[in-house]
């Protein structure tokens, strides 16, 4: 059940993911999901809460990448080593649909204990979400439930417990 909301929420999202850039003023990015990845975990935070399933945002942020982080490393680790980066964990997986920005696949549902992902033990370096991140998730949460409605019943009707 995890892969498949994560699958559903990234296919729903890349659309939204171009206007987001558009609203942004940025140039277009080579991966549609880059600098997504906290408010794209928020959404996909809702849609597993929607289906009966309890998670949790994660992400973290390298001191290098912004003034005023504690030294730790934390994020997402890549070839260029530890990235900022927000995921969602739920059930004891990490889910995420935005990782392709930094060469990895792009859904990936792997145990928690995955050394690839890091959370932030520091504030300092947690990815916090903006009013505007958050606006414009609920701004298309409507549609997104109508939409799992009619394509995916199983789940929109899921309220019992989750598989894994």
């Amino acid at each position: 059940m995890l892969f498949a909301v994560a699958t559903t929420a990234r296919t729903f999202l890349i659309p939204h993911w171009s206007r987001w850039h558009q609203a942004w003023g940025a140039p277009p990015p080579t991966v549609a999901a880059q600098w997504t990845c906290v408010r794209s975990s928020m959404f996909l935070m809702k849609a597993l809460h929607r289906c009966g399933i309890e998670a949790k945002l994660q992400s973290g942020q390298p001191p290098k990448q912004a003034p005023g982080t504690v030294s730790e490393d934390c994020g997402l680790f890549t070839a260029d080593g530890w990235m900022g980066h927000a995921w969602v964990e739920a059930n004891g997986f990490v889910i995420d649909i935005t990782a392709d920005q930094f060469g990895h696949p792009p859904v990936i549902v792997a145990p928690i204990s995955d050394p690839t992902y890091r959370p932030a033990r520091h504030e300092a370096n947690r990815l916090t979400p903006t009013r505007n991140g958050m606006v414009a998730v609920q701004e298309i949460w409507h549609f997104w439930c109508s939409y799992v409605d009619l394509h995916c019943p199983q789940m929109a009707g899921n309220l019992g417990m989750p598989e894994g």
